[in-house]
């Protein structure tokens, strides 16, 4: 008689991912964000080649439009995931709100572009760009639970998947039809697609193995209102921080195509994005140091803690100064290869290498100020580095044009690496007072 205890082949659990180390994890991550980077800077090539100036520029614009509004809705619940140790939210609770900010996004997008006057054919690209961005808000939601197992081997496999396919989806599309607004719908679908067929079923095995949620639209509807409500007040503060991120990334493009033209956006806007994809080398270690950073925070030793964050902004610094001095010396013949008029750009583009070289500082303190779940000073960082930005623009594009945009990226973020990093002192600070006033009161007790 066979063992009651054995399974037949067919009913064998699949194998459980086990968390890999975090030197892999860094690798992997590392190796997609630059995979993605490479396919942003692909993407602007071709439109700077193929689109001109202008039909760029409504790409620029719809990037710069649509991100604000969807990195708001996206609450940085991924954030709050990969370093929650405390059970503060269950995935499928993050997937519900993701779900629900996402469509009024969705929705809310096309209004803001109609509000701003744009014509017809700048709304469909608007509207088919925020698609594809509902889609992504979709899959980050899948990318944090895999972050949270420590698996970012597949947060690499989906990025990857979405970056290559739609970068080739979009590049095909215009070139076959000459039809901005049907090649970003067609790279909107290859994103969904992306969705549907990699995220949701690893999604799903994560979940199962976890034991924690089943993840289906019966299970969406058993969420309880108050827990999203206990979540949605946890995460408004890293909600307004993002946007204002993203605000500070984009305020530059807005003062650019008020005060110059769409065709002016479309020269900027590639060669700053084109450089912003060298910080996905600190978003890289950033996702891979989340979990640690947590640990670390949640362990009551501030040294430990510091030390760790002070050696990943020496690395940023380091790659920070290859960063500017390869611009320097290969910006030019760069530019040069994409189009011959666009080498005499090559002091903008160092420009913006330095205030990407400043991103990489902020980003280690911010997600090291929410490791410690001291949130509230993000928002006001990023406040004053957008005010800053702001204002550099209007005084500086008037005379020294997109250098002075450029000028005023890095004036922006000087302000924002200032605050964030007095807010991690006091943090610092504050976590030793206690420890001490700790350590004072235990040896009373046991002397009394």
């Amino acid at each position: 008689m066979p063992d009651s205890n054995t399974h037949p082949p067919s009913e064998t659990p699949p194998r459980r991912l086990s968390p890999l180390s975090l030197k892999v994890n860094f690798a992997w991550t590392f190796l997609g964000n630059a995979i993605v980077a490479v396919c942003q800077l692909l993407l602007m090539a071709l439109l700077l080649r193929e689109a001109g100036d202008a039909t760029t520029g409504q790409y620029i614009i719809a990037l710069a439009i649509s991100a604000p509004v969807f990195m708001f809705a996206g609450l940085d619940l991924r954030t709050l995931q990969a370093t929650d140790n405390n059970g503060e939210g269950r995935f499928i609770e993050y997937l519900s709100l993701r779900l629900m900010s996402g469509s009024i996004a969705l929705a809310l997008v096309p209004a803001i572009a109609i509000a701003w006057g744009y014509r017809a054919d700048t709304l469909a690209v608007i509207a088919g760009v925020g698609l594809g961005r509902f889609f992504l808000l979709i899959s980050d939601t899948f990318n944090g639970l895999m972050q949270k197992s420590e698996r970012m081997d597949r947060v690499a496999h989906s990025i990857v998947l979405k970056g290559i396919l739609s970068t080739l989806v979009l590049g095909a599309t215009f070139i076959a039809t000459r039809s901005l607004v049907a090649a970003v719908f067609a790279e909107a679908i290859t994103r969904g697609l992306v969705l549907a067929l990699y995220d949701l079923p690893l999604g799903r095995r994560l979940a199962r193995e976890q034991g924690t949620d089943t993840i289906s639209l019966a299970s969406l509807q058993t969420v309880e209102t108050f827990r999203l409500r206990k979540l949605t007040l946890r995460s408004l503060p890293l909600a307004f921080k993002v946007m204002l991120v993203s605000l500070d990334t984009h305020v530059t493009r807005y003062f650019v195509s008020g005060m110059a033209s769409l065709s002016a956006v479309g020269v900027f806007g590639p060669i700053a994005s084109g450089a912003g994809a060298a910080s996905m080398v600190g978003k890289a270690l950033n996702q891979s140091v989340s979990a640690n950073l947590g640990r670390l925070a949640t362990a009551g030793e501030p040294r430990p803690f510091i030390r760790f964050v002070r050696r990943v902004q020496l690395l940023y610094l380091a790659l920070g100064v290859v960063g500017v001095g390869f611009t320097m010396i290969a910006g030019g013949p760069l530019l040069a290869i994409i189009r011959p008029d666009l080498a005499a750009y090559q002091t903008i583009l160092t420009l913006v290498a330095v205030s990407v070289a400043l991103d990489l500082q902020n980003g280690i303190v911010d997600m090291s100020l929410v490791a410690a779940r001291r949130i509230a000073p993000l928002a006001p960082a990023c406040g004053i580095s957008v005010a800053t930005s702001a204002l550099g623009c209007w005084l500086l594009i008037p005379s020294f044009g997109l250098s002075g945009a450029a000028m005023a990226m890095i004036v922006g973020r000087l302000m924002r690496m200032a605050t964030l990093n007095i807010a991690l002192t006091l943090e610092t600070q504050d976590t030793k007072a206690t420890t001490a006033n700790t350590e004072t009161v235990v040896p009373s007790r046991k002397a009394a």
